[in-house]
C-alpha cells in the first residue's frame, strides 16, 4: 500500500511537474515568437530607415545641381515662398504661367521643375510645380538667394 501510495504521488508529482512546465514551455515559446516578430519589425524599419536615407541623399544631389545651375528662386512682393506641390507658378508681372521645364527654388531648399497637369480639373493643363527634391545644403542656398537678391525680377 504504501508503494501504492508513493507511485500515486510521484505520478501526481511528475504531472503536476509536466503541466507546470508545459507552460513554461508555452511561454518560451510565445517569447520567442514575440523575439521574432518584434526582430523583424525592427529589420524592416532598419530597411526602410536605409532606403528613405538613399532616397534623401539622391534628391539631395538633385537639388545641389539645380541650385548651382541657377533656379529660379520663387518670391512674392519681395519676400520668400515656399514651393507647393501641383501649383502653377505665375509671373509677377505678366501674370502668365511660367513655361513647362523652368526649373524654381526656394529659400527652404526645395528645388522643383514646371510640368504641364491638369491642376484644377478644368481639362486645361499648364505648368506646376513637379519632380521635387530637397537639399539641407546651407550654403548653396545662400549663394542662389544673393544671387536672386541682385536680379530685376524681385
Amino acid at each position: 500500500m504504501k508503494v501504492d501510495f508513493i507511485t500515486l504521488l510521484l505520478t501526481i508529482g511528475t504531472s503536476a511537474s509536466v503541466l507546470l512546465n508545459n507552460g513554461n514551455v508555452n511561454s518560451t515559446f510565445n517569447s520567442l515568437g514575440n523575439a521574432r516578430e518584434m526582430m523583424q519589425t525592427a529589420t524592416a524599419r532598419n530597411y526602410q530607415l536605409r532606403a528613405t536615407q538613399q532616397a534623401a541623399k539622391n534628391q539631395a544631389a538633385i537639388a545641389d545641381e539645380r541650385y548651382k545651375n541657377g533656379c529660379l528662386v520663387l518670391l512674392y512682393k519681395g519676400q520668400l515662398v515656399a514651393l507647393a506641390q501641383g501649383r502653377p507658378v505665375y509671373d509677377p508681372i505678366t501674370k502668365q504661367p511660367l513655361p513647362k521645364g523652368t526649373v524654381v527654388c526656394d529659400g527652404y531648399g526645395t528645388t522643383a521643375i514646371l510640368e504641364p497637369r491638369d491642376f484644377d480639373g478644368d481639362g486645361k493643363f499648364q505648368p506646376v510645380i513637379t519632380l521635387e527634391a530637397f537639399t539641407g545644403n546651407s550654403q548653396l542656398i545662400k549663394e542662389a538667394l544673393e544671387k536672386n537678391r541682385r536680379a530685376t525680377y524681385q
